[in-house]
């Protein structure tokens, strides 16, 4: 009997693991994504600093870099997609939801001691940190969740917000408004030099998805100094001088609205005898 007893307990505590395994088994973890072998891509770095590079111009570093950028850590926002040719004139800080606080000595460095006359600060459409912030990150380790967290100070308002956006939707005005919170940051941060008309800081959204529907990788400028309206935007004088044509992506970008079809409403003259007895068939 005494062995019965010590057997049922086994039985039990193994269900007991095995239940508490279940558990463990379903908690969601973060995607591994299948990628490029470690060898192949330090053998793509070593080919790629032993090829020709006596047509690239030297590095310049007598001046200031044009740019203080900020941005997110998203892997397909590049430099290039700033300036054709970026060595020496795109000081890069980046982080997660590019995030003035969570790389102010680096700012500083860029501003204050690098003289860049403009920052620059991009939000990118299908951003992975305002869609953690959106949809949970209490399963991320503490360092990253707690960078997340940050994003309650520009998005937390408008998260608890009860919105009829779709998610897609939802998704864009968080990158749009926390490109002007962080704008809004920068402006009272460096506000002497900017007085001075030593420093402009632009805000940016940046479509790599082509969420908008006006083109993949389109660069939008949104805020200029705190300033949020496109046509005010366009009508300073820094952007005087140049193109009108150019001046096109300048404001908030608007969604393309899908061309509606005009469905043939021309009856057959089989429609039209269906279309009959169904009416009889009312009356």
């Amino acid at each position: 009997m005494h062995k019965k007893n010590i057997f049922i307990m086994m039985l039990v505590f193994l269900c007991l693991s095995l239940h508490q395994h279940a558990r463990a088994e379903m908690r969601p973890v973060p995607k591994i994504r299948a990628g490029v072998p470690p060898f192949d891509i330090i053998r793509e770095i070593l080919v790629t600093n032993r090829a020709d590079k006596q047509n690239t111009p030297p590095a310049d570093n007598s001046t200031a870099p044009y740019i203080t950028w900020l941005a997110d850590s998203d892997a397909r926002v590049q430099a290039e997609l700033i300036l054709a040719n970026p060595v020496a004139k795109v000081f890069s800080v980046r982080n997660l939801g590019n995030q003035l606080a969570s790389s102010l000595a680096a700012l500083d460095y860029g501003i204050e001691y690098l003289h860049s006359p403009v920052l620059l600060i991009t939000g990118n459409t299908d951003s992975e940190a305002v869609r953690f912030f959106i949809e949970g990150y209490k399963d991320f380790p503490q360092a990253i969740g707690s960078e997340i967290d940050h994003l309650n100070l520009p998005l937390g308002d408008f998260q608890r917000q009860d919105s009829k956006l779709s998610p897609n939707e939802k998704e864009r005005m968080f990158v749009e408004k926390n490109v002007d919170y962080q704008v809004s940051m920068a402006v009272e941060r460096y506000n002497e030099r900017i007085r001075k008309k030593r420093l402009i800081v632009v805000g940016c959204v940046l479509d790599v998805v082509n969420s908008y529907g006006l083109g993949t990788n389109q660069l939008f400028i949104t805020n200029i100094n705190g300033e949020t309206d496109g046509k005010k935007i366009k009508k300073m004088s820094l952007l005087r001088t140049i193109d009108k044509k150019l001046l096109t992506n300048v404001g908030r970008p608007q969604l393309k609205k899908k061309k509606r079809t005009i469905k043939n409403t021309q009856q057959t003259p089989e429609k039209e005898k269906v279309t009959e007895n169904y009416r009889r068939n009312l009356l």
